[in-house]
């Protein structure tokens, strides 16, 4: 076996094995099919193992895969760490600033992030919507920091609460006609509920519970994958659901008690980042309009 073991391969037989198949670890890498089978198949050659079964589901790792899995999982972590400080001692407030978000539907952060270019025009800021895992996103590497919904950020991250959201139970007109007596009774009611992204938290279940409060037998029409969706659906007219205050413009709040407590939303960091010249510019930005009450 050559003893020269290149980065490239193992980079990606480590995609294909989080991912589960090529073609999800090609659109993640922004790669071609062939390159990632290409390198997969190198990398067995290399090792003289085989490292993958060809399932009707995609990849599946084999007894050697999953040896191999661990050591090349560890040394992308070490990779990573090693990239963060780096990347983490450049002072200057320039270049590309890459911030993964949440459902902006929930909260929308483009005034604040065209006031702080305003304020920084040497970074260029690179939005990218992350609702499966905002948190590893920075964790990985694979952002600056996060714009996060939540009442529990990460342990391991560091960062400041931008503000709390309110929530309400609201319904289209086009729904509320079908009814009688306005409002309906939560007895009556069609309900919508979402989730929002990988977060425990805010999964389902804690609006199933609300409705709980509300009636013994609530009828949930419809599961939706993210509060957008959920939005969509009450304009559309199918039913109710609990929305941030933000969206429910045109749509009628209905007197329902609202679960307890406001949702979080958290602008989040790797703390081996927080010193790097663009993510502090960010996060003192947003301290320095805090302060002011404009944020």
């Amino acid at each position: 076996m050559n003893n020269e073991l290149r980065w490239d391969p193992l980079r990606l037989f480590l995609a294909v094995a989080r991912a589960g198949s090529v073609a999800a670890a090609a659109r993640q890498l922004g790669l071609s099919h062939a390159t990632v089978i290409r390198n997969v198949a190198q990398l067995e050659r290399r090792l003289g193992l085989r490292l993958f079964d060809h399932v009707r589901s995609g990849y599946r790792l084999t007894a050697d895969g999953e040896e191999v899995l661990t050591d090349v999982a560890a040394m992308a972590e070490h990779a990573e760490a090693l990239l963060r400080r780096a990347t983490g001692r450049d002072p200057v407030p320039q270049g590309r600033l890459k911030l993964v978000t949440t459902d902006a539907s929930l909260f929308d952060p483009m005034p604040l992030l065209r006031r702080f270019l305003e304020a920084q025009p040497r970074i260029e800021l690179a939005v990218e919507d992350a609702p499966d895992g905002a948190e590893a996103r920075l964790a990985g590497l694979h952002a600056d920091a996060a714009i996060v919904v939540t009442n529990a950020p990460a342990e391991d991250l560091v960062g400041r609460q931008l503000t709390r959201l309110r929530l309400g139970w609201y319904a289209s007109d086009a729904y509320l006609r079908r009814f009688a007596a306005q409002p309906p009774a939560p007895d009556d009611c069609h309900w919508i509920v979402w989730t929002l992204g990988a977060s425990a938290e805010l999964d389902e279940n804690w609006q199933r519970t609300a409705l709980r409060r509300l009636t013994g037998r609530p009828q949930v029409v419809l599961q939706a994958r993210a509060h957008a969706d959920a939005v969509a659906a009450v304009r559309a007219g199918v039913g109710v659901a609990l929305l941030g205050e933000a969206a429910g413009e045109g749509l009628t709040r209905l007197p329902f008690a609202e679960p307890p407590g406001l949702l979080g939303v958290w602008l989040l960091t790797h703390p081996d980042l927080r010193r790097a010249g663009r993510v502090r510019a960010l996060f003192d930005f947003v301290a320095v309009g805090a302060a002011s009450g404009r944020e």
